[in-house]
């Protein structure tokens, strides 16, 4: 009986165990494997709690032994530790996003509200790198994060996310990446740049390997393998060792294009793929210095104005006929001259009356249509509304539209012209509208986007030269010029999503003059907006083509090049002395050798390009 007992108990427990497996089985079988859209969602609101955790301790450490030093080493943990879910947060939040990690100055895109008061880390971390630290204003801006943390987990924890956002937002960030973080532009300061490039791309890489699958092995491995290697090569530099150029051709365009073979692969649609969209950027284009990168007619007074290649002949024959100035005697080639880059090699422009000039100095039109500002205190939006000022401008053409319309109308080559690119409209073919909208759309046609640097980062030739190389990395790191003027336009036009042009106070002189610097006293975008922080700030012009375009800056004070570089080298207006409490130009001076001057003035060379110019004016 015992032995039976034996038996029987241990038969029990076998099938006991048997049972237990089982069920586990059928639970695994019909339990739902979560998808790559919650994993991403899971590790996201995982890192913001991380981002949490890290401002609580900021918090404590100011409220109990304050120590600068440590606050600092800690203010850089809590940047560590945004960087691994700033991708995701930039792209479904752009408005939450400016609360984290926005630049530290008045912004204008809702109006203006004399309240709003720039936060999040980047005013924190001017606050920790002042010579005296305002803790309770730390403590404040601490707070504030922290709520805007909580806010977002919130929204974050609930919104609708789609696998082809979250592929985008890993492309938009690879461009922010490029163009803002190489500079260190968000963190001036702290200069971590390479350990929070690291965080991000470790975030990507890990947010991407939720959509392997056995379909997608090879492709996956291929970003993997390469994701992984610029992680390492980023663990062995810091802000001043950092090849620039090198990283982006070996691991930042590599990456690019196989994200985007990883996501068809995948077979996710891009956004707006079966729609009519229009962007400010083309995300399937292989670089950004890709021709067709940027989208000129997303920056046009009305982006779907028709595609006629007479519109743009119309509107280089305006451009010419300088029967739209009062007197007939101001076209707008008197200014922007083709065989000068389109500038007129004067300190400032000319007047229609002889011998007057105006205060400002003539910009070039070379690639002018890849902005959303214009004139040199951003007083018009669009290429189309630029046209009106200058056609009323008392200084200028001094003239009307009705009296243009009138001239026009009765020219017969005009009426033909303008009756064959807008047929559809009937009485109204010479019109305000359709003026500018020719004007303009010839000016689009001035975008050359082929210098030397483009051939190059583009990979369709292996020449360049080594000052020129050194050049772009001194104009990305140590000189920070990239951190104004954005790449790949050079302009003030801000990266990632390209759709705000932004003006700075350099606190620029009357002329160069490091001795006895005197502010010159043009006000800037302030005439238009009373805004003490707009007194002298001017919309940051593009450096491509400037090495034909002499003198410089808004007054043509500054007559060469290494007087300008000379400028930024001594940290601006500030930096030689003068009383500027609104300069957003660093005062710190940068220290850049006469090696350091040559190589920049030798990658900005590399920026000419003017092959299209003589093409586009035949006829004329």
């Amino acid at each position: 009986m015992l032995m039976h007992f034996f038996i029987t108990s241990k038969k029990i427990k076998i099938t006991t165990i048997m049972l237990v497996a089982f069920c586990v089985l059928i639970s695994f079988s019909f339990t739902e494997k979560k998808s790559p859209i919650e994993n991403t969602r899971t590790f996201s609101l995982q890192k913001i709690k991380v981002f949490q955790q890290q401002l609580d301790s900021l918090q404590n450490l100011l409220q109990s032994n304050f120590s600068q030093k440590k606050a600092q080493q800690q203010f850089k943990k809590i940047r560590l530790a945004f960087k691994e879910t700033e991708f995701i947060i930039e792209y479904i939040s752009m408005q939450q996003y400016a609360f984290f990690n926005g630049a530290n100055v008045v912004e204008m895109d809702d109006g203006y509200n004399p309240n709003a008061k720039p936060e999040g880390l980047q005013v924190v971390e001017q606050e920790l790198f002042n010579d005296s630290v305002d803790v309770d204003r730390v403590l404040f801006l601490i707070k504030q994060l922290k709520y805007r943390a909580l806010s977002y987990h919130l929204y974050f924890s609930e919104i609708d996310l789609k696998d082809t956002y979250i592929f985008e937002a890993a492309q938009y960030h690879l461009i922010r990446i490029e163009a803002l973080n190489l500079v260190s532009f968000d963190s001036p300061d702290l200069r971590n740049n390479c350990a929070e490039i690291k965080n991000s791309l470790q975030a990507i890489a890990q947010v991407l390997s939720y959509y392997k699958d056995e379909k997608n092995q090879k492709e996956f491995d291929t970003l993997n393998a390469t994701l992984q290697k610029s992680i390492q090569y980023l663990a062995t530099k810091n802000f001043n060792t950092l090849d620039r150029l090198f990283f982006i051709k070996k691991y930042i365009q590599p990456i690019k294009q196989q994200i985007q073979a990883f996501q068809q692969i995948n077979q996710i649609p891009a956004l707006g793929e079966n729609t009519v969209l229009f962007r400010s950027i083309n995300l399937k284009s292989k670089t950004i210095y890709d021709a067709d990168f940027l989208n000129p007619k997303f920056f046009a007074q009305d982006r779907y104005y028709l595609d006629n290649p007479m519109i743009a002949e119309i509107g280089k024959k305006l451009f010419f006929d300088k029967r739209l100035s009062a007197d007939n005697k101001l076209s707008c080639a008197t200014c922007h001259q083709p065989a000068n880059a389109f500038t007129d090699k004067e300190f400032t422009a000319i007047t229609n009356v002889d011998g007057v000039f105006q205060k400002r100095n003539t910009p070039t039109l070379l690639n002018a249509a890849l902005q959303t500002g214009y004139f040199y205190d951003i007083s018009a939006l669009s290429l189309e509304a630029q046209i009106g000022h200058v056609m009323t401008n008392p200084q200028e053409f001094n003239c009307n539209y009705d009296t243009v319309l009138n001239r026009l109308k009765n020219d017969t080559q005009y009426v033909r012209l303008f009756s064959q690119a807008f047929p559809s409209y009937q009485n109204e073919i010479i019109s305000t509208y359709t003026i500018n909208t020719c004007i303009a759309d010839f000016q689009r046609k001035l975008i050359l986007l082929n210098s030397a640097f483009d051939k190059y980062i583009r990979n369709e030739t292996a020449i360049i030269s080594e000052s020129t190389k050194r050049g772009f990395n001194l104009f990305m790191g140590k000189a920070q010029c990239g951190s104004c003027h954005f790449a790949p336009t050079f302009f003030g036009l801000a990266p990632p999503f390209y759709t705000n042009s932004e003006s700075e106070v350099l606190g620029v002189t009357k002329k160069f003059d490091t001795i006895h610097p005197v502010l010159d006293d043009d006000i800037g975008r302030y005439k238009n907006i009373e805004v003490d922080d707009f007194k002298h700030s001017f919309k940051t012009s593009t450096v491509r083509n400037s090495f034909l375009t002499a003198p410089y800056f808004h007054n043509g004070g500054f007559l060469t090049l290494p007087d300008v570089l000379e400028f930024y080298n001594q940290g601006g207006g500030v930096g030689m002395g003068l009383n500027i409490p609104n300069q957003t130009l660093s005062e710190q001076k940068l220290k850049l050798t006469n090696q350091d001057k040559k190589d920049i003035i030798s990658f900005i060379k590399a920026l000419t390009d003017t092959s299209g110019v003589a093409k586009l004016m035949l006829n004329n």
